[in-house]
């Protein structure tokens, strides 16, 4: 062996003995719980001790980092997803996300590194998350239920949880009522509505508008509530999809045609578009201009999250009928929800931009300008 091939062998030693030693000490800095301490119970029933109180939370959740501002505990945050991030409302009203990391992206990619220096006394993720976070650190990790088919009930033992792991009991039950006083204002105003008379609502996502939510997901309840019709309610679509998220699926344009939707739920694209495409235009929603945008605020609503358990069913529901809400200012309590809730002072201008799905679509822009 020659010097220079002794020498460069020798130098390759020393760095990957360096590297080692740097993540040896990143991780010993979270080998143990130190001082005062509780044991937690989290939703698969893993029994995990955790420091009393806890001062620096990841959150690995994708659509769980607006709990952290319904419990209050949003300054605890140390680490977050990449997609609260990104989001725009989140930034308008919370600048602080931004100097946040961002260690998870997508569901199962996680820069472990990043994660732990960012010195987090607990992570709360999914299973796929959680169980790498386990495998490669020693960062405690509360495992919850993430679910596409998580109705309203789910919701509120998951903010329970939560509330039970951050010892923010009281903040839970605020929204629970919260919750249950939309839920009970819609119900009331729908639920008398014939059964030839309730609306059909499809969903049809992105740039196809063929993707959608079937009858096993959350959002068959959220439609119900509105006293709506699933379009697609005889579909199943939880599981996995290739190419698309859980709880998502493709339909064929044969089968809308059949369905023949009074309202086209969207997230992307220009109505203009579907009124001039020979297929959609025979469609009613189409013929009768009964197109939205779906509403989406510091998350998009086609995952089942506190904030649209409380928004989309009421949407949903003024918008299909109109003339039963007529004495109600909608936009008002979605101002009151922000606030009182979530603890965001929207504008007007803000209010109607979650209500016009303009949000999603401000994300949607931003993670293309930065792809």
């Amino acid at each position: 062996m020659t010097k220079s091939r002794i020498l460069w062998a020798g130098l390759g030693v020393l760095v990957f003995a360096f590297l080692i030693r740097v993540y040896l000490v990143h991780d010993s800095k979270q080998a143990g719980v130190q001082g005062k301490t509780r044991t937690l119970t989290d939703m698969k029933g893993r029994t995990i001790e955790v420091t009393d109180p806890l001062k620096r939370i990841a959150l690995l959740g994708g659509p769980t980092g607006q709990i952290a501002f319904i419990l209050g505990v949003q300054d605890r945050l140390c680490a977050v997803t990449n997609t609260l991030k990104m989001s725009t409302l989140v930034r308008e009203m919370y600048p602080r996300i931004a100097d946040l990391p961002g260690p998870r992206t997508t569901s199962g990619s996680i820069n472990i590194e990043e994660l732990i220096s960012s010195h987090p006394d607990i992570a709360v993720a999914g299973d796929i998350d959680g169980g790498i976070v386990l495998e490669k650190t020693r960062i405690p990790v509360a495992i919850l239920e993430d679910s596409m088919g998580e109705g309203l009930v789910d919701i509120k033992k998951e903010i329970r949880f939560y509330a039970y792991v951050f010892n923010t009991p009281d903040r839970a039950e605020k929204y629970a009522v919260f919750l249950d006083r939309i839920t009970g204002l819609v119900r009331e105003r729908t639920r008398d509505i014939p059964g030839h008379l309730k609306k059909k609502v499809f969903q049809g996502y992105n740039s196809s508008h063929l993707v959608t939510l079937g009858g096993d997901t959350f959002m068959q309840e959220h439609i119900e509530l509105a006293g709506c019709l699933n379009a697609a309610e005889t579909v199943t679509t939880l599981g996995t999809q290739t190419g698309l998220h859980s709880g998502l699926g493709e339909v064929s344009m044969e089968q809308v045609l059949d369905w023949n939707p009074d309202i086209l739920v969207i997230n992307s694209g220009n109505p203009e578009d579907l009124s001039q495409d020979p297929q959609w235009e025979k469609i009613k929603a189409v013929r009768d201009k009964q197109i939205y945008f779906q509403p989406a605020g510091i998350f998009i609503f086609n995952r089942p999250t506190a904030e649209s358990a409380v928004i989309f069913p009421l949407w949903l529901a003024s918008t299909a009928y109109p003339e039963r809400f007529q004495d109600l200012c909608v936009n008002c309590l979605v101002k009151e929800f922000y606030k009182e809730i979530i603890g965001f002072d929207l504008s007007e201008a803000q209010v109607r931009d979650i209500l016009s799905g303009a949000y999603e679509l401000k994300m949607m822009k931003g993670i293309s300008h930065k792809g």
